[in-house]
C-alpha cells in the first residue's frame, strides 16, 4: 500500500485493516506451529515481518490522523471562544481564567458533598464567605456583611499558645536638665494584653432537600448557615471583650444635636490604627435620626448608607462625618466609638464546617451542620475605643 493510499484512509478504515492483519497474523502463526506445514520456515518468517511492518505503518498513520483531528478540534474551540468574546466584549484570557476557576470550584464543591467536610481559612467576610446571593432555591435571612467582625485586626495563628499584644500605658515626659546633674524625665511605660484561644461553635440543621441542588449551591447553603452563626458569635465576643477591658475610655454624651461633635472632637486617634467608627444599636440610631436643631424642622443628622445595606455608612452633621455600623447586640443607651483597628482578633487554625445525616437527623430528613473556630478578641490599645453612655 502506498503512502498516498494510506493518507486517504479514515481512522475507522485503518482500524478495519488492523483487524484484518491480526486475523492474517493469527492464521500464519497457526500454520507455523502446525506439524504438517510443508512451507519453508524462512518464508513464513518473512511473511510475519511483512505483516508487522504493515501494522506499524497503519498504527503510525492512525496516530497522525488523531493528532490532526485534535488540532482541528482545538482550533474550532478557539474560534468559538473568539466568537463569544466578540458577542460579550470580554477578553479571551478572562473567559479561560473563569473556566479554570469554575472547574476548580466545582471540584472542591463535589469533594465537600461526598466527604461532608470542608475547611475555610478566614472567619471574616472577604467576598468568598457568606455569599447568599449565589444560592438559589433557599429563603435566606438578611445578609450579615456589615459587622464589627469586618473591622477589627484579624490575625491568623498556628499552634495553641496565648497571643500577647503589648501596648503603651503612659507617654514619656521630659524635664529640665541641670549641668552636672543626672538627666531627669519620666520614661514611657508599657504593659500587655493576653488573648487566650477559645473554641466558638455552632450546631445548626438544614433540610435534606438542599442535597438535590448542584454541588456549588449545596456547599454555599451549608457554609452560609454555619458562617453566619459564627460571625454573630464573633461580634458578640468582640463587644463583650471591649466592655470588660480596662483599656477603654468611658464618656457620656446625650443623643442630641451635639452628640457627633462631642465624640469626634473629643477622641484622640492612635496613629496606624485606622479609621474611626461609631457602633450603635438600632433603637439609638433611630433616636439620633429624629434629632432636630434649634428652630429647624428637618432632621439634623444626614445618613449615607453603604450599597445594599441600611446597617452601615457615614453619618454627617455640620461639616463633621464619621463611619457607623448598627450592632444588634449593643444595649440601648450604650455605644462604642473609636478605632476598631485597636482590637486584635487572633484565629488559631482553620475554620471548619462538618455535616451529619445520621441518627435523629436521618429520621427527620435533616442535615446537621457543625461549625468550629478557635479564636479570641480584645482591645490592645489604651483608649483605642470609648464606651459611650447617656447616663
Amino acid at each position: 500500500m502506498t503512502d498516498k493510499e494510506m493518507r486517504a484512509l479514515s481512522i475507522e478504515e485503518i482500524e478495519d485493516r488492523l483487524g484484518e492483519i491480526k486475523d492474517e497474523f493469527d492464521q500464519l502463526i497457526t500454520e507455523i506451529q502446525s506439524d504438517d506445514a510443508g512451507d519453508d520456515p524462512e518464508e513464513k518468517g518473512a511473511d510475519v515481518d511483512t505483516l508487522e511492518e504493515r501494522a506499524e505503518e497503519l498504527i503510525a498513520e492512525k496516530r497522525s490522523l488523531q493528532e490532526i483531528l485534535s488540532e482541528k478540534k482545538a482550533e474550532a474551540e478557539k474560534r468559538d471562544r473568539v466568537k463569544k468574546v466578540k458577542e460579550r466584549k470580554i477578553p479571551v484570557d478572562k473567559i479561560e481564567e473563569k473556566g479554570k476557576d469554575m472547574d476548580e470550584r466545582e471540584k472542591r464543591a463535589k469533594e465537600f458533598r461526598e466527604s461532608g467536610r470542608m475547611e475555610i481559612r478566614q472567619l471574616l467576610a472577604t467576598g468568598k464567605i457568606a455569599t447568599p446571593r449565589e444560592v438559589g432555591g433557599i429563603g435566606d435571612i438578611a445578609p450579615s456583611e456589615t459587622g464589627i467582625v469586618d473591622d477589627v485586626n484579624a490575625i491568623t495563628l498556628t499552634g495553641t499558645g496565648t497571643y500577647r499584644a503589648a501596648y503603651k500605658k503612659t507617654e514619656a515626659a521630659a524635664d529640665d536638665v541641670t549641668d552636672g546633674a543626672t538627666v531627669g524625665g519620666t520614661a514611657s511605660t508599657y504593659d500587655y494584653v493576653d488573648i487566650n484561644p477559645e473554641e466558638w461553635g455552632v450546631l445548626d440543621e438544614i433540610s435534606q432537600q438542599v442535597a438535590k441542588m448542584t454541588p456549588l449551591d449545596y456547599q454555599a447553603a451549608i457554609a452560609n448557615s454555619a458562617v453566619r452563626a459564627l460571625r454573630v458569635k464573633a461580634s458578640a465576643k468582640i463587644v463583650a471583650a471591649i466592655e470588660a477591658s480596662t483599656l477603654t475610655e468611658k464618656v457620656t454624651a446625650a443623643l442630641d444635636q451635639d452628640y457627633l461633635r462631642t465624640l469626634t472632637l473629643g477622641f484622640h486617634a492612635i496613629p496606624g490604627k485606622g479609621n474611626v467608627c461609631l457602633y450603635i444599636g438600632q433603637e439609638d440610631i433611630a433616636t439620633l435620626s429624629k434629632v432636630r436643631g434649634t428652630g429647624e424642622k428637618r432632621p439634623l443628622y444626614e445618613f449615607e448608607f453603604d450599597t445594599d445595606t441600611t446597617t452601615s455608612g457615614v453619618i454627617k452633621e455640620g461639616g463633621l462625618a464619621t463611619r457607623f455600623r448598627v450592632l444588634p447586640n449593643l444595649a440601648k443607651g450604650k455605644q462604642l466609638f473609636g478605632q476598631p483597628g485597636a482590637i486584635d482578633m487572633p484565629m488559631w487554625g482553620d475554620y471548619s464546617v462538618e455535616t451529619d445525616k445520621g441518627g435523629d437527623y436521618f429520621k427527620r430528613n435533616m442535615i446537621g451542620i457543625r461549625g468550629l473556630q478557635t479564636a479570641g478578641a480584645d482591645l490592645v490599645c489604651y483608649h483605642g475605643i470609648q464606651i459611650v453612655s447617656q447616663e
